[in-house]
């Protein structure tokens, strides 16, 4: 007879913000949703000059552009969740929120690191063979 124990963790408690007073909670919120739509707010700035002005159409531009849309979707994919967690009074996240949180902050930031090593290499190209390197 085969006696075993069967379980499965369906959420995960967080306790990142849970050392800290509660009276600067609030505090911490609204620094943290300050700096997260500054970060929105530049990261489409930055998007939109470059869509806009012609003479930005360019290769390392257009890396910056894409350097701003995965800049945006890793903070979305992040920084929401921390938010509800720092007012709510059950923090916890489901383990596939949990997953797919972290599948998608990885993901982005692989492409934050292709994108750089991308850029540099484009800026190596322009200054060290610039013959090779299309202007337009």
């Amino acid at each position: 007879m085969s006696c075993q124990n069967y379980s499965a963790v369906s959420e995960f408690i967080l306790i990142g913000f849970s050392t800290f007073p509660q009276h600067l909670l609030p505090a911490f919120f609204l620094l943290y949703l300050l700096l997260y739509l500054f970060t929105l707010l530049g990261s489409l700035l930055i998007m939109a000059t470059i869509w806009r002005e012609h003479s930005l159409h360019t290769p390392m531009y257009f890396f910056l552009c894409a350097l701003s849309v995965s800049e945006i979707l890793f903070t979305v994919a992040v920084t929401p969740q921390m938010l509800v967690d720092m007012l709510s009074t059950h923090c916890s996240i489901t383990f596939v929120t949990c997953a797919n949180q972290m599948f998608f902050s990885f993901t982005f930031g692989f492409t934050h690191s292709f994108l750089l090593m991308i850029m540099g290499y484009d800026r190596y190209v322009a200054i060290c063979h610039p013959l090779c390197y299309q202007v337009s």
